[in-house]
């Protein structure tokens, strides 16, 4: 019998509430993160995302997008018709059941620390998790798995 070799996943969770943001509540800074160590080669998934906040019921009917800012990725397997640098991780709707379909976004990144971590939210009109004046959170698990 061959033993298997040691599968190293990083878990990492959001919440905008925790995040520094400006008033348009589309890009947020998660400041002061312990070092998360990305030693090899890796795969950064989006395993759950949920909304909450005073304007959660508000976001239902819209596709959100989440881009990841300020993070070493290899450009060689990631197209983006959007013309923008910056990596979706995930688009999702959030529908009048309140619940989120989403599909298998992987993105591969290489190996570094990461100390801040940045995202950008927005809708399909590129408005960020505001709406109304009522303030939505976005609580979202990444995974980041070694690639062997």
């Amino acid at each position: 019998m061959e033993l298997a070799k040691e599968h190293k996943i990083k878990n990492i969770w959001l919440n905008t509430g925790d995040a520094t943001t400006d008033g348009t509540r589309r890009n947020f800074i998660f400041h002061g993160m312990p070092l998360i160590q990305i030693k090899k080669k890796s795969i950064l998934k989006v395993n759950s995302i949920t909304l909450s906040g005073a304007g959660h019921s508000e976001a239902t009917g819209h596709n959100w997008t989440v881009k990841a800012h300020n993070i070493a990725y290899n450009h060689a397997s990631y197209y983006n018709s959007d013309k923008n640098a910056n990596p979706t991780i995930i688009c999702f709707n959030f529908d009048t059941k309140q619940s989120v379909q989403n599909g298998l976004f992987a993105l591969e990144i290489e190996p570094q620390d990461m100390i801040n971590f940045e995202i950008e939210v927005f809708n399909e009109a590129g408005v960020g998790l505001l709406k109304n004046n009522n303030i939505i959170n976005l609580h979202i698990n990444l995974i980041i798995e070694e690639i062997e």
